[in-house]
């Protein structure tokens, strides 16, 4: 099969219309074949293999085969570094040639989409050509890429752990142990797959905006098709680690929203969407506020099932401070009904009792005054609270509602009730009594709204609108103890999310952790938790936050939900490789630095196979600026050895400790 494969990729390069940047466009291979292309047809008849393999001879006439050569060419053996359909643009199509109106299936199409992405994702690496390793790996390199990674520097956070000031060993693994791992997300996803595929309840990811302008130091500047790839690779994993209920929440902006919907659709399953969920992060206040367009004060949240069908989300309300919108209607109070008079008894359709209607002659309804309302707030919100028994509005029935409207008609103005045995919901088996005032329904504040810390708050079901109002963000800032100016989410927010999705004990996954608000709200919310950040700022800003949780900082949701501190966590980091020289290249202040770096790694480092290192003895090298060196050097890495693979375990070469070896074997339940 390999000869017949090398023949049949010689045989294509002769025709640059199935060629790109060197690299074969299989898609317009697989299409040529598909319309009987005579070109094609001529090229693949100029090899007796490929003629033997796809042409049968009918009659004295060649016939080609175009269904065995399309499954032949789809298949990912031959040219897993081909690009799809499309060179230089991204769009819809069919999949496997069909026209869009012949297809039930509408993908997102773009180049390089089948391959795996190699480039950066810190800001280092903004002016890099965006490199992918379709144009370097052979299927057994990618399948080598994905291969569980060694784990080391493991150490376990508990209360008294931080109030030492000195993590504790972790002896083994425990199911329920929360976990924070160092290093790719990409590469750390494939490797949790042997202990928790199948196992996570919510995944939710605030991956970099593809604007050029993002606070944790992402390379955020990618090319829309790189961004692109750069996704699918990371979501197709996670799906595999999300439980057959799980869902996935992912935040971003309008600048990729529409496309990622698209490439969701296609990982996730059409059939798999819950929501877009609009989420207002800031309102509109004051002059300035706008740009030469519209202002933009939200982002998106797109929310997935792993299985629409055998998920659910749990029933969950918004709170927001009363307004004066919903004031002037709820301004009535109630204050006494008076003496009664019998209007008269009918018999429920539904239950077959009697209905009691009453008539108040001399019941007494007040109104507090909304007058001056803005600077009266505070009186007239201490008004309701007083009051908030007795609060009501009047409504309108729909016409729908035949018994409502049955007891309207014995009503006229004034204050009348209704006596009645309930047939149904959340009283049903119960006697209660309606009031109707002016032939109208009376509808009590207290049945949608709380008290809380002495203000009146406004509680309704979640929709897909989420306001800034409903999601506290006072001192987004400095929120867990730990400063980061922009790009932190608030907890109120990942409370809701959690709160939608999940119940104690489930799996919460985040794979761009950064500040971790992800694992602090759901360790606050006694759900197990997994992060994953591969920035240097996991040691002493990610790892602090959750430090200052066990400790029972008071910031965020802890007021909210009675947190009081407790609980652990175990930190782990991808046993570095290769990454150890691209850390030390992004961190080198001068070219003589460099130097010696270079000498290391072809010491002991992992040189891409096809790297041209002459230029490294040479006085060019020497006269390159800092940046230029530094880029060099990044380019002749071989990034498949970034970490240690586990199959690398008992390699020397290596040097990984007794205890690594033992704590990775324990997390793989690979025995010794």
């Amino acid at each position: 099969m390999q000869n017949l494969l090398k023949e049949l990729e010689d045989l294509l390069h002769r025709d640059q219309s199935f060629i790109s940047d060197g690299a074969i466009l299989k898609n317009s291979v697989i299409e040529a074949a598909l319309k009987m292309d005579v070109r094609l047809l001529a090229l693949l008849l100029e090899s007796e293999t490929i003629k033997a393999h796809f042409f049968t001879e009918v009659g004295g006439a060649m016939v080609f085969d175009k269904t065995k050569f399309q499954d032949f060419v789809s298949n990912k053996a031959f040219l897993p570094d081909s690009y799809t359909t499309f060179k230089n643009r991204i769009g819809l199509t069919g999949g496997r040639g069909n026209y869009l109106s012949q297809s039930h299936e509408v993908v997102l199409d773009w180049p390089y989409k089948d391959c795996v992405l190699e480039g950066g994702m810190t800001k280092e690496d903004i002016k890099r050509d965006e490199v992918f390793w379709n144009t370097t790996l052979a299927p057994d390199d990618i399948t080598r890429l994905f291969e569980p990674k060694v784990l080391a520097g493991w150490k376990r956070w508990d209360a008294e752990a931080v109030e030492a000031g000195k993590a504790k060993s972790v002896g083994q693994i425990l199911e329920d142990d929360n976990l924070l791992i160092k290093g790719n997300n990409l590469l750390a996803l494939h490797s949790l797959k042997a202990r928790y595929s199948g196992k996570v309840k919510l995944i939710y990811i605030d991956p970099p905006y593809n604007t050029g302008d993002d606070s944790f130091r992402y390379n955020d500047r990618f090319r829309h098709s790189t961004w692109l790839s750069f996704m699918k690779n990371r979501l197709s994993v996670a799906r595999e680690l999300l439980r057959y209920d799980g869902h996935i929440y992912i935040q971003v902006d309008d600048s990729e929203h529409a496309y990622l919907k698209v490439l969701l659709d296609e990982v996730m399953g059409r059939e798999n969407f819950i929501a877009c969920i609009a989420y207002e992060r800031s309102g509109v206040s004051g002059l300035g506020q706008g740009g030469a367009h519209l202002t933009n004060t939200h982002e998106f949240i797109l929310l997935y099932a792993k299985d629409k069908g055998k998920s659910k989300t749990n029933d969950s309300f918004v709170s927001e401070e009363i307004d004066f919108e919903v004031l002037k209607r709820y301004n009535k109070v109630f204050v006494d009904a008076g003496d009664s008079e019998l209007v008269t008894k009918f018999k429920s359709p539904a239950t077959g009792e009697d209905v009691i209607i009453r008539k108040h002659p001399n019941a007494k309804i007040d109104t507090i005054s909304l007058r001056s309302f803005d600077d009266r707030k505070p009186e007239i919100i201490k008004e309701v609270f007083d009051k908030f028994d007795l609060v009501f509005r009047t409504t309108s029935v729909q016409k729908e509602n035949t018994f409502q409207n049955q007891i309207l008609d014995k009503c006229s103005s004034g204050l009348y009730s209704a006596e009645y045995l309930v047939s149904r919901g959340r009283d049903k088996g119960k006697v209660v009594t309606s009031y109707y005032l002016n032939k109208s329904v009376t509808a009590w504040l207290k049945d949608t709204a709380v008290k809380e810390k002495g203000t009146v708050n406004k509680t309704n079901q979640v929709s897909q609108f989420w306001s800034h109002r409903s999601i506290p963000k006072a001192d987004l800032a400095n929120e867990g103890g730990v400063t980061l100016n922009r790009g932190k989410k608030p907890e109120a927010l990942l409370k809701r999310i959690i709160e939608l999705s999940t119940v104690p004990g489930d799996i919460v996954l985040d794979f761009f952790a950064g500040s971790n608000t992800t694992s602090a709200v759901a360790h606050k919310m006694s759900r197990q938790w997994i992060a994953i950040e591969q920035m240097s700022y996991v040691n002493g800003l990610t790892d602090k936050r959750l430090k200052n949780v066990i400790e029972g900082e008071q910031g965020g949701i802890s007021k909210a939900v009675g947190w009081q501190g407790g609980g652990s966590f175990v930190y782990a980091e991808l046993a570095a490789s290769n990454s150890t020289f691209a850390d030390r290249i992004r961190e080198a202040t001068d070219m003589a630095e460099l130097k010696i770096i270079y000498a290391d790694i072809q010491a002991t480092g992992y040189i891409r196979y096809d790297a041209d290192l002459s230029c490294f003895n040479t006085d060019d090298f020497a006269a390159l600026s800092l940046e230029d060196g530094k880029q060099a050097l990044m380019d002749i890495l071989d990034t498949n050895h970034l970490y240690v693979n586990f199959g690398s375990l008992g390699d020397a070469d290596y040097d990984i400790s007794d205890e690594n070896v033992r704590m990775t074997r324990s997390f793989y339940g690979v025995d010794k």
